[in-house]
C-alpha cells in the first residue's frame, strides 16, 4: 500500500455508495497518478480475519456501458464525488 494513500474506512466508504466520484489512482511502482470519474455500484467491507482489502465495486462514468471492476481502497490517492448542480 502506498504511503499516500487516502485514508479510506467503513463510513467514508458508505457514504460513496450510488454517487460519482472522481478517484485519483496510485500504485508504489509507477509515481504518475490516474484520474477516474466512477460511479460507485458497491463496497466489500473488509473484515478482519475474512477478507482485509476493502474496494468499491465500480462503472466508469463516462461509459456507462463498460462492465463494472474493482478499485481497492489501498490504490486510491484521492477520493471526491461529483455534486450534480441545482
Amino acid at each position: 500500500m502506498s504511503s499516500q494513500c487516502a485514508a479510506i474506512d467503513a463510513a467514508t466508504a458508505l457514504s460513496c455508495l450510488g454517487q460519482t466520484v472522481l478517484m485519483e489512482l496510485g500504485w508504489d511502482e509507477d509515481p504518475e497518478s490516474v484520474w477516474r470519474c466512477l460511479h460507485v455500484l458497491g463496497v466489500v467491507l473488509p473484515k478482519e480475519g475474512i477478507y482485509e482489502h476493502g474496494h468499491f465495486v465500480v462503472v466508469n462514468a463516462l461509459d456507462p456501458k463498460a462492465f463494472p471492476h474493482e478499485v481497492f481502497w489501498a490504490y486510491i490517492r484521492s477520493l471526491q464525488p461529483i455534486r450534480e448542480p441545482g
